[in-house]
């Protein structure tokens, strides 16, 4: 009776090998998730979706299409509502480009383990509670997102009172752009990324 094969064997340089490929190709694919550019289209791991572009590129978890929020929602008929004690405001992205503007570096922290510190541009919550006529205090924020847990937010009075806190309109200098909020996204410091509402479509103060 013949005798079957012998099973093939992996010598301790070639496992060695093996195990060296495999470390490093978990290295290339996780790297992008932590230092961008280049290596982040290897980052199979890492969120998906698309870049602000320039300096400014980081992570999207949510794109516009998978919000529900098209260019026609944030184009020339948008408005903010601002509203405190059954007063109202509406103000187009030009009036909030032409209130006083504050650059905070903050960081976006994403509860999927990213972080990106980018430089935001925009008006102080502080002082649109002052323009609704109150002082800071809770706000409800609201996205133009249709639908989702997500579509809006509620900060504390501590939160609107600090003066990083911001209503952003640019990043790095750049305007936002649709997957990262455009025409206006929430921008406080230690807050999780998934309740810096994006595609803001109304500030809403409690008196």
């Amino acid at each position: 009776m013949a005798a079957e094969p012998a099973a093939p064997t992996i010598s301790r340089r070639g496992l060695l090998a093996f195990v060296g490929a495999g470390s490093a190709a978990i290295l290339i694919t996780g790297a992008g998730q932590s230092v961008g550019g280049p290596l982040r289209r290897l980052a199979v791991l890492a969120p998906r979706g698309g870049d602000q572009g320039g300096g400014a590129e980081f992570p999207i978890n949510k794109t516009a299409r998978n919000a529900g929020v098209t260019p026609a929602m944030t184009g020339a008929d948008y408005r903010l509502v601002l509203a405190a004690g059954g007063r109202e405001l509406q103000l187009t992205r030009d009036d909030l480009l032409a209130l006083s503007q504050r650059t905070e570096t903050l960081p976006i922290a994403c509860v999927e383990g990213w972080t990106a510190t980018r430089g935001w541009t925009g008006v102080p919550l502080a002082a649109l509670a002052a323009m609704a006529g109150v002082p800071p205090g809770e706000l409800l924020v609201e996205s133009l997102q249709p639908r989702g847990v997500l579509n809006q937010a509620t900060l504390s009075r501590d939160q609107v009172a600090d003066e990083r806190s911001l209503l952003a309109l640019t990043v790095e200098g750049e305007p936002l752009s649709l997957d990262h909020g455009y025409p206006a996204r929430i921008i406080v410091p230690a807050l999780p990324g998934v309740h810096c509402t994006k595609w803001v479509a109304a500030l809403r103060f409690a008196a």
